[in-house]
């Protein structure tokens, strides 16, 4: 069976469009950092406390929730790097992030900044409501 040129040119070009088309999709599911949306995920961290590794989560309408329970804060601030909560007792929690991810929360309650646990990053793309 003798395969003509022009289906060859056929299936060529239409893996190249699943390639391009593949990789351009894959970068519209990481929102744009100037976003306060790019915050949104769930993340995990260590205190130096202890041994136990920390959930925090903040959803699409940005309410943070630490550990599976919510915690009333309002957004005070943001920019392209970071994302500042202000809660119900005046103290601050700050997540930072690069150019691909948050990398860290800042809990002023302790005075303490924890690095964000790689391995467990994920972003939520449909985050439950309760």
């Amino acid at each position: 069976m003798k395969v003509k040129p022009r289906n060859t040119a056929l299936v060529v070009a239409s893996f190249l469009t699943g390639i391009l088309t593949s990789k351009k999709l894959h970068e519209q599911d990481i929102p744009d950092p100037g976003n306060p949306l790019f915050f949104v995920g769930t993340w995990n961290y260590r205190a130096d406390d202890s041994d136990r590794i920390h959930t925090i989560e903040i959803r699409p309408n940005l309410d943070l929730f630490i550990d599976s329970h919510q915690v009333r804060v309002k957004v005070e601030s943001w920019d392209k790097y970071t994302i500042t909560f202000l809660d119900n007792y005046g103290y601050h929690i700050r997540i930072r992030a690069n150019e691909q991810r948050p990398i860290s929360i800042y809990d002023e309650t302790d005075n303490e900044t924890y690095p964000i646990l790689i391995s467990n990053y994920k972003i939520t793309k449909n985050p439950k409501t309760d």
